[in-house]
C-alpha cells in the first residue's frame, strides 16, 4: 500500500524526549516499511522516519521559540496532505487534542480514504466536533475510550505497541531503599501530588520525571516542589530514552495517578516491558493495560496505592515483560492498522 501518516508537529518523529504519539508514529511507520509498504510521513523537518518525510517547518514547534502562531503550521500541513492525497491508497491521521482535531473537518471529502486514530480523550469541548463528524472513519486506542463516544464510525480498536527488546529488563529493584517512579507531564490532571502522597504513606522514595510546560509551572511550584527534598522525593526533569528506561528498570513500581480517563498511555507498557509493575488509579484504559494482581495493581485512591505498594513482592517481574510482549507488540499494532486500512479502502 501507499500510506500517508499525518503526525503532530509539536515534537519530531521520533521525539527526543516526551512525545507518546510521535513515538507511536515512528514505530508503526518503521514496521510498515519493513512490511514492504510505501510510507510517507507528514511531520516536522527535524524528524528521522522510515520511509519518506514530507517536512512542515524546519524543527518541531516545541523546539522553536520564535513560532508565534503554531496553528498556522498545522493548517499548512493539512493543506499539503489534501494536495497530495491522490498519491496514496490511505491516509492515516493521528488526532491529538486542540488543533490536532483540525484534521477531521479538513480532510473530509477526499477520494482517498482517511483513517483517524484518536489519541486524545473525549471531553465536553471536543465531543461536539466528533459527533458532528461521526461518519468519518475512526480507530480507538482502547475500549474505554470508545465507550465514551460509542456513536462514532469505528473501524476497530488498536492498542499501542512497543519494541519490547528495546527496553532493559530489571530483574529486581535497584537499591536497598527501593524507589517508585512517576513519569509523565507535570500538570494537575496527571495527579503527581497523589503519587507523592502514596509514596510517603508507603515510606518509599519517589523519583519524578517529566516536562513542565509554562502553564503548569504554578502547579509544580505549589503542589510538587515543596515536597522535593532530593531524598525521599526527587525531581529529575525530562529524560531521554536511555535515562528513562534505566529509571523504569530500576524501580520497585511505576505509579499512574492520572485523574482523567486516559485513553491509553505508553508509560504503563514501557514500565512493564522493563519488568517493573504498575500501580494505577482505576481510571481510563488502566484496567485494559494492567492485569490486577499479576502485572501490578489497580486502586481507588492514594491509600489503596500505598497498600498495593506493600504487596509488590507478590508480582513476578518476568510476567510483566511477557505480558507486554504478548499483548502490546508492534507486530500486533501493525496488523490491527492493516485491517483498518483494508476496511477503509473497501468502503
Amino acid at each position: 500500500m501507499r500510506i500517508a501518516h499525518v503526525a503532530p508537529l509539536w515534537e519530531s518523529v521520533p521525539p527526543r524526549g516526551y512525545g507518546a504519539v510521535e513515538s507511536l508514529v515512528a514505530d508503526l511507520t518503521a514496521a510498515q516499511v519493513l512490511d514492504g509498504h510505501d510510507v510517507t510521513v507528514f511531520a516536522s523537518g527535524d524528524s528521522k522516519v522510515a520511509g519518506n518525510l514530507h517536512s512542515i517547518g524546519t524543527t518541531a514547534l516545541h523546539a522553536d521559540p520564535s513560532v508565534r502562531e503554531p496553528e498556522v503550521y498545522r493548517m499548512l500541513q493539512l493543506q499539503e496532505v489534501r494536495d497530495r492525497a491522490s498519491e496514496f491508497d490511505v491516509i492515516h491521521s493521528h488526532v491529538h487534542s486542540n488543533t490536532g482535531c483540525l484534521a477531521i473537518p479538513t480532510l473530509q471529502g477526499l477520494r482517498t480514504p482517511v483513517v483517524h486514530t484518536v489519541h486524545c480523550f473525549f471531553n465536553e469541548d471536543n465531543a461536539p466536533l466528533f459527533r458532528r463528524f461521526a461518519a468519518e472513519r475512526y480507530v480507538a486506542i482502547s475500549g474505554d475510550q470508545r465507550s465514551h463516544l460509542p456513536e462514532l464510525n469505528y473501524l476497530g480498536t488498536v492498542h499501542h505497541g512497543i519494541d519490547v527488546e528495546a527496553f532493559p529488563f530489571g530483574t529486581e529493584a535497584a537499591d536497598s531503599w527501593p524507589y517508585l517512579v512517576f513519569l509523565g507531564r507535570i500538570r494537575p490532571e496527571k495527579g503527581v501530588h497523589v503519587a507523592i502522597e502514596a509514596a510517603r504513606r508507603a515510606g518509599l522514595r519517589l523519583k519524578i520525571a517529566g516536562r513542565i510546560k509554562p502553564g503548569d509551572r504554578a502547579y509544580f511550584e505549589q503542589q510538587v516542589q515543596p515536597h522535593v527534598d532530593g531524598d525521599q522525593v526527587s525531581f529529575l526533569g525530562e529524560l531521554d530514552f536511555r535515562r528513562k528506561t534505566a529509571l523504569l528498570a530500576g524501580a520497585a513500581a511505576t505509579l499512574m495517578t492520572s485523574l482523567i480517563p486516559e485513553p491509553f498511555g505508553l508509560v504503563p507498557i514501557e514500565s512493564m516491558a522493563c519488568g517493573t509493575p504498575v500501580i494505577s488509579l482505576r481510571t481510563g484504559a488502566a484496567p485494559e493495560l494492567i492485569r490486577d494482581g499479576l502485572t501490578g495493581f489497580l486502586a481507588e485512591n492514594a491509600q489503596e496505592i500505598a497498600d498495593s505498594i506493600r504487596r509488590l513482592p507478590t508480582i513476578d517481574r518476568a510476567s510483566c515483560r511477557a505480558h507486554v510482549a504478548s499483548e502490546f507488540s508492534i507486530r500486533r499494532m501493525a496488523d490491527g492498522y492493516q485491517a483498518a486500512y483494508r476496511m477503509a479502502m473497501q468502503g
